[in-house]
């Protein structure tokens, strides 16, 4: 599989746009007081918001919605295909190399933020040429982060291997993305060290024991609202985790 640079991502709402076209072309109407909302503004405006929807709707019916950015979401989706054996069966063989094609761009770079801030205003050669530094050592760490913009971490670099793993891709290759991201995890303590979503992940596959993951007691439920400490005030995904 080839490692190709970083890919231009379109909107899933103007890709379907295109391939959906709307026949008519209603007038937007806008009001400015309640009595000119009449049958004829309500129904034009009804039309409109369902010929939008429909040009975005997917062959299958269903709205796509694109959710780029974490690290830690199409882990868990190939993680619960595989374990349920049905990888292969919804996943064809292009999505599941464009899933790897994904992970390849994204994986961190060391200082490649700073690089691109310092070439950007015209620093980087002046650096070069005043300090005789060189800037060739500055290269890819091997990780993955939390997000895609974000530094390499256990989190994101164990769940990404992984991921690529079950996906077909092998202990070598892929022009060393593998290896790299095999180093990273080894010189950085090991794919225990993880965080807990990460081992919860790594529990469901049966990569990592059950009792080595923190419970948290469902009773702190009970506890009243009043409790900072109340679970429901937490991120929905670590409720759901």
């Amino acid at each position: 599989m080839t490692h190709v640079g970083q890919c231009r991502h379109e909107e899933l709402p103007d890709m379907f746009a295109r391939e959906n076209p709307c026949v008519a072309n209603l007038p937007q109407i806008k009001v400015q007081d309640l009595k000119e909302v009449t049958e004829e503004v309500v129904t034009t405006t009804l039309r409109r918001g369902l010929n939008f929807y429909s040009t975005i709707q997917a062959h299958d019916g269903h709205w796509p919605g694109d959710y780029g950015g974490p690290m830690f979401l199409l882990p868990g989706l190939v993680i619960t295909l595989y374990i349920t054996g049905a990888l292969n069966v919804v996943l064809s063989i292009e999505h599941q190399r464009e899933m790897c094609r994904y992970l390849f761009n994204h994986q961190a770079r060391l200082f490649s933020y700073i690089l691109a801030l310092l070439k950007y205003y015209g620093l980087l050669l002046l650096l070069n040429y005043h300090l005789h530094m060189n800037f060739s050592f500055w290269n890819e760490d091997g990780g993955w982060g939390l997000h895609i913009e974000g530094p390499s971490t256990m989190f994101g670099t164990v769940l990404s291997y992984v991921t690529l793993r079950l996906l077909g891709e092998g202990r070598f290759g892929a022009e060393g993305v593998m290896e790299k991201g095999r180093k990273w995890i080894l010189d950085h303590g090991g794919a225990t060290a993880i965080t807990s979503w990460g081992k919860m992940w790594l529990s469901v596959l049966g990569a990592y024991e059950w009792s080595g993951n923190n419970p948290l007691p469902p009773e702190v439920w009970l506890c009243p609202y009043i409790l900072p400490i109340h679970p429901g005030f937490s991120l929905s995904h670590c409720v759901c985790v």
